[in-house]
């Protein structure tokens, strides 16, 4: 996970309380999924909606905890999303090859998880397990 950001149509969580459920700032990101796409968006039509696609995957999994990220476009038609949330860091980036990678860490502990190359289409057991941990804090 490395890939260079590009300063276009960046998302932020405008909120830091977000995590704590004090702020709702699912519109504002479900709007800023929609405006991914190309020709005015940064990416690929086809990586746009595969982003919203694993979007869609762990809302359904993780549930109402799940908080939009910190994320952005990737160069080469790529993305990262992260979220932090006091000992706990996660991330999340696709690859412009339409595959992913994730990585979990636990600051105190310094437990670290992670996959890589793996296809849009899935998500796996360990991916859910630690992003609800990031969020159960």
């Amino acid at each position: 996970m490395g890939a260079t950001r590009l300063s276009t149509l960046r998302w932020s969580v405008l909120h830091p309380t977000s995590m704590t459920g004090e702020t709702d700032d699912s519109p504002l990101w479900e709007g800023y999924l929609r405006r991914l796409a190309a020709p005015a968006g940064p990416l690929s039509v086809e990586r746009a909606e595969h982003i919203r696609a694993l979007w869609a995957s762990l809302e359904k999994r993780v549930g109402p905890k799940l908080k939009p990220p910190h994320a952005g476009p990737l160069e080469n038609d790529g993305f990262a999303m992260s979220w932090d949330n006091g000992r706990h860091h996660f991330e999340i980036e696709v690859s412009p090859d339409g595959s992913y990678g994730w990585f979990y860490m636990d600051r105190d502990s310094d437990d670290r998880q992670g996959e890589e190359d793996q296809p849009l289409g899935t998500v796996s057991p360990g991916l859910i397990s630690r992003l609800r941990r990031t969020f159960a804090a």
